[in-house]
């Protein structure tokens, strides 16, 4: 159906790269004139003065791709885009497909589709970036994909520092096709990617009226870490937890005696060995007892046995082996929807729209095995401490006459999992709550997610001013959402089984509210109350909303006399729950306490009215003179909406006694800052002006500014642009473009605060010789440490800007070198006050001035082995001048006398009490505007195409350096990205968080022969090799097993790719014509370098572990 209006568009191959396409189109007589990416005025593509890369349609199907994150990935331009598991984000993401235009983030890069906004996916990654999930997108619908990549918010508005991603759909398209596909990995047999599509278009005789329907199923078997060509089962250990114990209240001050069947002496001699501290470890006996439920059988992974772990750390945690539940691609099946409907008024008149439906489920890996984020307190039976009346405060009951009850004995709980008599260490304990040892396998881990959109509007031709104008309103909705489900531990009902009064048919019979931090403690107070010293800690907070146990909970154990008795039942934390049936953990019981719950429920919508007015102005010496004008308002509404576990959680509990007051502790066991309630709105409104000025012949100008308005504290910000292109000659065409853009905070980031998440970096406080007042609390006297972080609404956090900049040329030579072209671009952007995580350093700082008011006062310093516990004597003073006259100042004796904790306590920062590591527990993180990046690189483009008797030929090259990408003047970044003093992230792995990783080389060659009715396709990807920046930090704390693995570069690596495709026209006409196409990724199934600081082995930010994928698709065309 032919097309007259100005909107319309059709397949630009050759804003690309010279190629074949591009060289027939260019021996034209007549170019037409068309709307392109990054611009809203009609004109040449062949002299655009913005370069814009155009993926059609045949090179999409080149590329074996299933989805469009298939199309995504293999862009150079594309850096940092992630969605496989393992990429160093969250779960969230797994299976969504997102565009990060030169590593400058995914909030940097707006994506459209059919030159219009869409919704971002009720999703966030760990830095708060949102996208725009292009897999919602049934491919079968798509036409093409147009990267503009040199910043584009003069024109779309805010979001596109970067540049703008426009995904162009078939709306014209007249026919049926149906598409069939079947992708398969070499080494996982039976596992595969299936896609079934159809799409129908159908014009009316007049060429009015054009319906377009597609539909597309996609299904995607999991991969399996094991499924790999990679995957090594003698080096790579993916470890679950069989038992920890953090902790045993053993001090036989107060009448506990220590667990010798507990003590881990190999592992105690071997940390010390190794530069560690003699600190108890703590294994439980019964790990040599129970034999693995892994793939390799035998028994238990031991202490001893684990093979990468902290030099001089090493836990007492016995392990199975998990690897059966570790993917490198996820189970997924979507279900898409979309459609057009075009229709022609008269010469003046068109209405347009589309529409799209998806819903999409994600199957992340279960095991069937849950535990809780932190430990909760076990306390022993009665008589545990001997009699002695301090201990005795520790014992279940022991303050039940202030319930009116009578106190139990021991042998009132026969199955005690704590007592002697049952394997049980006979004193306090504290450790997590699990479930699933056997690993019996799951399907609770869900991510659901579902996307809608529409598109209307009208365009077409209009007098005035003596001239014909075009026009385009428009209206668009889409919207987003996402559930994510899981199940987890309900924090009330837990701690109570650990107690001994769990079970749903359990109505302790204790008192909640009884004051234990404030009883005076034995003989009227001549003795201590444990609860109000050493063991304070067991009520601490964490982070807001988790605490170690609820003061409500510890009441009612102190107070009842029914544990286990009377429906009342005991957890038991050891693996005699598995050796030993008289403390078995009742399954009834553990599903009880367990609840299926939705960690994210999350809505975003959008709603957008735009109108564009543009025409010719007047003549100028180079050509006609043209204008657009346009005008927008966008309403923006995001929502979450926390489960009950959440809110109301368990409100208004006690605080401990040294902080006082009430607050709200989350009911949720796993965590308590990663579901929120908001319902959020923001509007916007904005004006643009675009103009090309053909000042001499043979130049493009563009002259385009954007006014935007957010109001309240965002304000507006105007961002211009200007481009031009000169042909001096035919064959060559010379351009350049600079622009200022802006980007607005995240509306999630504003009101409430980054998900939460985990840090590396080096923390200044934690080493020993810190901690003992030896050396100053500075990074280089720190040391490694990862910490869970939390996030923090950011009311005062600004915009974002960017300065972006490019010049080039696209040489398409004729005569001799006839079906050659070659072009280049070199690009910078500067961008400033850059949205991010605080770095963590930073928001350590008023920690670490705490520690220094207090490190010189001798009065603050304890034994460090009397912080534990498990130490005879808690709280032990100590002078370290005196120890350093008696001992020598680096003696291991003045070594153990450290700073108290308690003396610079700080808000937002937590550290564990009662262990004799300060390690980091949580660190509230808040969005900041951080310094800036200076980003530069060059594009590479060359092609080369000629016919013969054998068919048509061409050979295209595209390849992206990235020169540098340096922060500065990011406030707490004093020695570079992960303490390394690397500033310039380029050709590294960056931090994760700031810049992930950018390999700084990379390209991509394309061979195509085409004869007749049939083709073949080779295609070789390379990425350049690349620095790690975890180097540094590993090496200096890991054991030697992962030190002589550790490398600093991740090597270079080429994927061959191959294709071949043979068109098939029927004898029957009504029969049509089918394609056939078989082809291989990564055809030579080359080994991915690995990457030993990445979980699964190798980088999945940046390379697919699949290995060789096959693949065979039939399309059958009426």
């Amino acid at each position: 159906m032919r097309r007259i209006f100005p909107g319309t568009r059709r397949a630009l191959t050759l804003a690309v790269i010279a190629g074949i396409t591009t060289q027939a189109a260019a021996q034209d007589d007549l170019v037409e004139e068309v709307i392109v990416t990054g611009s809203f005025i009609k004109g040449s593509p062949l002299d655009a003065p913005s370069p814009v890369q155009v993926i059609d349609r045949s090179s999409i199907e080149a590329q074996g791709a299933a989805v469009i994150w298939d199309v995504i990935k293999n862009l150079e331009v594309n850096s940092g885009s992630i969605t496989n598991p393992g990429s160093g984000d969250n779960s969230q993401i797994e299976g969504a497909s997102n565009v990060n235009l030169r590593n400058l983030g995914e909030n940097s890069t707006l994506t459209l589709i059919n030159g219009k906004r869409m919704v971002p996916a009720a999703a966030t990654t760990r830095s708060g970036g949102e996208f725009v999930d292009l897999n919602n997108i049934p491919l079968v619908m798509t036409d093409r994909v147009e990267i503009l990549s040199d910043g584009g918010s003069a024109l779309y508005g805010a979001d596109a520092v970067a540049g703008v991603v426009n995904v162009i759909m078939r709306t014209d398209f007249e026919g049926f096709e149906l598409y069939g596909d079947l992708q398969g990995v070499q080494k996982a047999d039976g596992k595969h990617d299936q896609t079934i599509s159809a799409i129908w278009g159908w014009g009316s005789d007049d060429g009015d009226t054009n319906l377009v329907i597609s539909a597309e199923q996609f299904k995607r078997d999991a991969i399996n870490i094991r499924e790999t060509n990679f995957f090594d089962a003698e080096d790579r250990q993916y470890l679950g937890t069989m038992s920890s114990i953090v902790g045993f209240f053993a001090s036989s001050a107060v009448g506990a005696g220590t667990p010798l069947s507990y003590l881990n002496s190999d592992v105690i001699t071997s940390n010390v060995m190794q530069g560690g501290t003699s600190s108890p470890i703590w294994t439980d006996p019964a790990c040599n007892e129970i034999n693995s439920s892994g793939p390799n059988g035998g028994g238990l992974i031991m202490p001893e046995d684990v093979l990468r772990h902290q030099q001089g750390q090493l836990g007492g945690a016995c392990f199975d082996d998990e690897s059966l539940f570790y993917n490198v691609i996820n189970k997924q099946e979507r279900d898409s929807f979309a459609g057009s409907f075009e229709h022609r008024f008269n010469d003046n008149m068109e209405f347009y729209s589309f529409f799209q439906h998806s819903e999409s489920s994600i199957q992340r890996p279960d095991s069937g095995y849950n535990q809780t984020r932190g430990p909760t307190i076990f306390l022993p039976q009665p008589g545990a401490h001997g009699g002695n009346p301090v201990g005795g405060y520790l014992e279940l009951g022991h303050f039940a006459a202030k319930a009116g009850l009578t106190p139990p004995t021991a042998a009132d709980m026969p199955n005690h999992p704590l007592s002697a008599a049952n394997g049980g260490p006979n004193v306090a304990s504290w450790m997590s709550v699990r479930n699933g040892l056997d690993r019996p396998g799951a399907n609770d881990n869900v991510t659901e997610t579902m996307s809608n959109a529409v598109q209307v509007g009208l365009r077409g031709t209009f007098d005035a001013f003596d001239r014909e104008l075009n026009y385009d309103v428009g209206y668009s909705w889409s919207g987003s959402s996402m559930e994510q489900n899981y199940r987890t531990f309900n924090r009330d009902k837990t701690e109570r089984a650990a107690l001994g009064l769990g079970g749903e048919n359990c109505t302790p019979n204790g008192i909640s509210d009884f004051d234990f931090q404030g009883d005076p403690g034995p003989f009227g107070g001549a003795a201590p109350n444990l609860w109000a010293g050493a063991a304070a800690g067991f009520t601490q907070t964490f982070f807001p909303g988790f605490v170690f146990t609820t003061r409500e909970n510890i009441s009612l154990g102190l107070t009842s006399n029914n544990h286990g008795q009377g429906g009342c039942q005991f957890y038991n934390p050891f693996l005699t729950s598995l050796t030993n049936t008289n403390v078995a953990n009742d399954p009834a019981m553990m599903d009880y306490l367990i609840e299926d719950v939705a960690r994210v429920d999350k809505r975003n919508k959008l709603a957008v009215f735009d109108a564009q007015v543009s025409g010719e102005l007047f003549e100028m010496a180079g050509g006609t003179a043209q204008f657009a004008v346009g005008a927008q308002y966008r309403e923006r509404n995001t929502a979450e909406i926390a489960g009950y576990l959440h809110n109301p959680g368990l409100p208004n509990r006690s605080r401990p006694a040294f902080e006082g007051g009430n607050h709200r502790v989350s009911n949720n066991y796993e965590t308590a800052m990663c579901c929120f309630d908001y319902d959020d709105d923001r509007t916007t409104s904005a004006v643009f002006m675009e103009l090309s000025l053909p000042f001499i012949e043979n130049v493009e100008t563009q002259i385009a500014v954007r006014y935007e308005d957010y109001g309240g504290n965002i304000g507006s910000e105007v961002s211009p642009k200007i481009a031009m292109s000169w042909r001096p000659v035919e064959d060559l065409l010379l351009r350049g473009s600079y622009s200022q853009s802006f980007r607005a905070p995240n509306i999630a980031i504003v009101n409430t605060g980054l998900q939460s998440s985990s840090v590396t970096f080096v923390d200044p406080i934690s080493a020993p010789r810190v901690r003992a007042g030896l050396d100053a609390p500075t990074i280089a006297n720190g040391q490694s440490e990862t910490t869970y972080t939390l996030g923090g609404p950011a009311p005062n956090v600004g915009n974002e800007y960017a300065d972006s900049m490019s010049v080039g040329f696209q040489w398409t030579p004729s005569g001799a070198l006839d079906g050659f072209s070659f072009g280049a671009d070199i690009w910078r952007f500067e961008v400033t006050d850059r949205v991010l995580p605080q770095q963590p350093i930073q928001a350590l700082q008023p920690e670490i001035d705490n520690f220094k008011a207090v490190v010189g006062d001798e009065s603050k310093y304890l034994l460090n082995d009397s912080l534990s516990l498990d130490s005879p004597v808690v709280n032990v003073p100590c002078s370290p001048s005196a120890l350093a006259s008696e001992f020598g100042i680096d003696s291991p004796e003045r070594l153990n006398c450290v700073v108290d904790p308690r003396a610079y306590l700080t808000p937002n920062i937590q550290r564990p009490v009662g262990t004799e590591t300060a390690n980091l527990v949580t660190l509230t993180l808040a969005a900041t505007n951080v310094g800036e990046i200076e980003a530069q690189g060059a594009d590479l483009k060359a092609g080369y195409s000629f016919s013969n008797d054998l068919g048509v030929f061409s050979a295209n090259v595209t390849y992206t350096h990235v020169d540098k990408f340096v922060f500065s003047g990011v406030p707490g970044m004093t020695n570079g990205l992960l303490d390394t003093g690397v500033y310039d992230a380029a050709g590294t792995t960056g931090d994760g968080n700031l810049v992930r990783s950018m390999p700084d080389n990379r390209g991509t060659l394309v061979l195509n022969w085409r004869n007749n009715n049939q083709g073949l396709t080779l295609i070789n990807r390379h990425w350049g090799s690349y620095r790690e920046l975890g180097y540094e930090q590993s090496m200096g704390v890991s054991n030697d097993y992962r030190k002589a693995r550790l490398t600093q570069t991740i090597g270079s690596y080429n994927q061959w790719d191959a294709q071949y495709n043979y068109n098939h026209t029927w004898g029957n006409s009504n029969l049509g014509s089918t394609t056939f196409t078989v082809g291989l990724l990564d055809a030579l199934n080359k080994d991915v370098p690995l990457r030993e600081l990445n979980g699964l082995g190798f980088d999945a930010g940046v390379l697919d572990g699949r290995g060789r994928r096959w693949y065979m698709r039939a399309l059958w065309s009426f």
